[in-house]
């Protein structure tokens, strides 16, 4: 019997092969934490980077939707990569929502133009998952701008993108959003610029080669053109690539085709795929792969704000592929659970995705808490 695999989802104006080539021939080598120059070259040549961003920018005008099927098929060959381009593109879309059209223009050229990569930088030690309590500050200069001194952890990126939106504390007291505090502002942080140290890597179980690390700011200026967001927006724009359907479901997604098909194939090599057993167990993982599909693709959807589905998308994603991942680790054998593996290599990534922010029990609350509003 032909069981076929499922064929990378992406919009037909954009080839991925170049990408997916590269990806695929470093697969497993997470040594160095972070994608290669080569794959990060490949991102801006394809044109990955400027995806959503508006052609009269010199991007390819591809809406939300495009996005998550590109995100997804970058995670079928490395979840890491994906999770940086979307990253990326969550960066991107609230600079297209909150920038001034001169930071629009400044900003999103420097993607086109320049092929220059965002990360965003939110996270510290001892803050909260809804990022409530930091201690990055920004102070106001007399002179002008803003100072930025703090350190932050678990920044995904970290000497691999460019410009990093850092969240920071603008000021005392603050009403509470769902995200972040309207006494904090987001800044737009030059890595080339003075005050600005990538401090080293973390070593991860999941997720090893998307470079996320701890960055400091230490005496960093940013100018009054680098200010985002400040004061009541902060909160909403913390949030808001969520509002458009914009999911980390996407890589869940991604991770789960790849397990699916992994479990093919190793009923191929081993002769198992006439076993009814076997086609059983093929038939759910199959059945689980249609789900995850179905939630993501409902989260760009959704009529209106699409917070509750990408939310969902990213819990039942992330959770269900790491099932998924378990259960073709035990059709393919114990060898599927050493550590270089790639179904290993699949779960632990999928694992890291229900704790990635923000993580799925705080996503349950954030959704739960939608459905109670009167």
């Amino acid at each position: 019997m032909d069981w076929p695999t499922t064929p990378p989802i992406a919009p037909g104006f954009l080839e991925l092969s170049e990408v997916l080539t590269a990806l695929r021939a470093e697969a497993g080598d997470d040594i160095s934490g972070r994608p290669s120059d080569g794959v990060l070259a490949a991102l801006a040549t394809t044109g990955v980077l400027r995806l959503p961003i508006a052609t009269e920018y010199g991007g390819l005008g591809a809406d939300w939707r495009e996005a998550n099927a590109v995100i997804a098929a970058l995670a079928r060959a490395d979840a890491s990569v994906a999770i940086i381009v979307f990253l990326h593109y969550a960066a991107l879309s609230r600079i297209i929502a909150y920038g001034s059209d001169e930071q629009r223009k400044r900003l999103l050229m420097a993607v086109t133009r320049d092929d220059r990569i965002f990360a965003s930088s939110w996270s510290e030690p001892g803050a909260d998952a809804a990022k409530q309590n930091i201690s990055t500050r920004a102070t106001q200069r007399a002179e002008g701008g803003w100072e930025l001194d703090g350190a932050k952890t678990f920044t995904t990126g970290a000497g691999v993108a460019d410009l990093y939106l850092v969240l920071a504390q603008t000021g005392e007291g603050g009403a509470q959003g769902s995200y972040g505090r309207s006494n904090q502002g987001i800044f737009v942080v030059d890595s080339t610029q003075p005050g600005f140290v990538v401090d080293g890597l973390l070593d991860l179980s999941g997720m090893r080669r998307s470079a996320t690390g701890l960055i400091k700011l230490s005496g960093y200026v940013a100018e009054a053109g680098d200010v985002l967001t400040h004061s009541r927006e902060t909160p909403e724009a913390i949030g808001h690539p969520h509002t458009l359907g914009l999911t980390l479901g996407a890589v869940a997604l991604g991770v789960a085709e790849e397990a699916h098909d992994t479990a093919v194939e190793v009923g191929r090599r081993r002769d198992l795929l006439e076993s009814p057993l076997y086609r059983h167990h093929l038939f759910e993982l199959g059945s689980q792969l249609a789900a995850v599909r179905g939630v993501v693709e409902s989260a760009t959807g959704a009529l209106g704000d699409r917070t509750g589905p990408a939310l969902t998308a990213k819990v039942f994603g992330s959770e269900t592929a790491e099932a998924m991942c378990r259960t073709a680790q035990a059709l393919a054998g114990s060898a599927a659970f050493s550590r270089g593996h790639a179904l290993n290599r699949l779960a632990q990534d999928a694992r890291a995705l229900t704790l990635m922010g923000p993580p799925n029990y705080l996503c349950r609350e954030l959704v739960a808490a939608r459905v109670l509003k009167p």
